[in-house]
């Protein structure tokens, strides 16, 4: 995709324009579209992971494999690394083994910000610390259009995140995602798990302390796993009453006279945020998530390596003869 971003860190490193074009993608994908990438070499990915995961990882990997690619699981912890290599070094050396992007998750936030003027890869953000998770946010949008019958049927429609929405990388970019399409966005919790100094000159954003209120203003609930990772000590009381006070079930759902399809990123604490039995019903979208996330991030690879940017690789990149002739030393002439 021609101008897409090669350097992936959050949703606001792409135009409308871009997203639009990954949902027709994607959709295209799942309904059996055969790949588009360049013919004179095979695709080769890496994707590092300094943090557990399950869904974001593994999709990763079978986006690959349908795309036909080849893919390294770079394990940074047995990497030059730890000898004191600079990331941006490690990150040139995959290039020129022949690595044509590498998925990065993280604890540090921003990690990327250094890497956007001169990319020494092209990267995908695979969510770092509490900042961004754009593949994630990407491929919820995609699932949403599919519930609600088309992107353009999203514009008017309520979304709610509810949980721990401060620490959540995932909230964060679909924070910047779901407004561009004319979603509304409730932001719903305990007040110590909401963002703090939220500036919305354009009220695209609502904040709720009350899950009754938040249940019969939304058309879909987005859970969020309390992240305890992320959290410093004192928040125990708060973990202990959550199920009892957020918790979604059905006794809430029908106390409030409604039956929303409940979302949730993963891995979910089911009895917790999410009882046992919304799990095990039709309006448990965390699925159907999971199994789009695959060809959102087959569509997202595919966009990025078709991308037609030229300057990967060392800003003093130059081919050989050009070195030699500008140096006396190793001039043979």
């Amino acid at each position: 995709m021609v101008g897409f971003p090669s350097i992936l860190e959050g949703i606001k490193d792409l135009k409308k324009g871009h997203i639009l074009q990954l949902l027709e993608r994607a959709e295209d994908l799942k309904s059996g579209s055969p790949a588009r990438l360049p013919l004179q070499k095979s695709l080769a990915v890496a994707t590092s992971f300094l943090e557990h995961s399950t869904r974001t990882k593994h999709s990763f990997a079978m986006a690959i494999k349908r795309l036909q690619g080849f893919h390294i699981d770079f394990q940074a912890e047995n990497s030059s690394l730890k000898k004191g290599e600079s990331l941006e070094q490690t990150l040139l050396t995959l290039h020129y083994q022949g690595i044509d992007i590498c998925i990065i998750r993280t604890k540090q936030s921003h990690l990327l910000d250094e890497f956007k003027e001169h990319p020494p890869i092209k990267i995908i953000n695979g969510g770092d610390g509490s900042n961004q998770h754009p593949t994630q946010a990407l491929l919820d949008l995609y699932t949403l259009s599919e519930q609600f019958g088309g992107v353009e049927s999203l514009k008017g429609k309520t979304v709610a995140i509810v949980g721990d929405c401060r620490h959540s990388r995932v909230t964060h970019s679909l924070m910047d995602l779901l407004p561009q399409f004319g979603i509304n966005v409730i932001l719903s919790g305990p007040k110590e798990f909401i963002p703090q100094n939220i500036e919305d000159e354009t009220n695209k954003f609502q904040v709720s302390n009350d899950i009754d209120e938040t249940i019969k203003m939304s058309d879909a609930l987005y859970l969020l796993r309390i992240q305890s990772e992320r959290h410093t000590k004192g928040f125990e009381d708060t973990l202990t009453s959550y199920k009892d006070s957020w918790g979604i079930d059905f006794e809430k759902l029908r106390k409030n006279e409604k039956s929303l399809p409940i979302y949730h990123p993963g891995p979910a604490n089911i009895g917790v945020e999410v009882s046992q039995e919304i799990v095990d019903s039709e309006i448990w979208m965390a699925h159907e998530q999971v199994r789009n996330s695959v060809y959102m991030r087959m569509a997202i690879i595919e966009a990025m390596i078709t991308n037609e940017d030229q300057k990967i690789g060392s800003i003093y990149n130059k081919v050989p003869g050009d070195i030699c002739a500008g140096n006396s030393r190793l001039n043979t002439k």
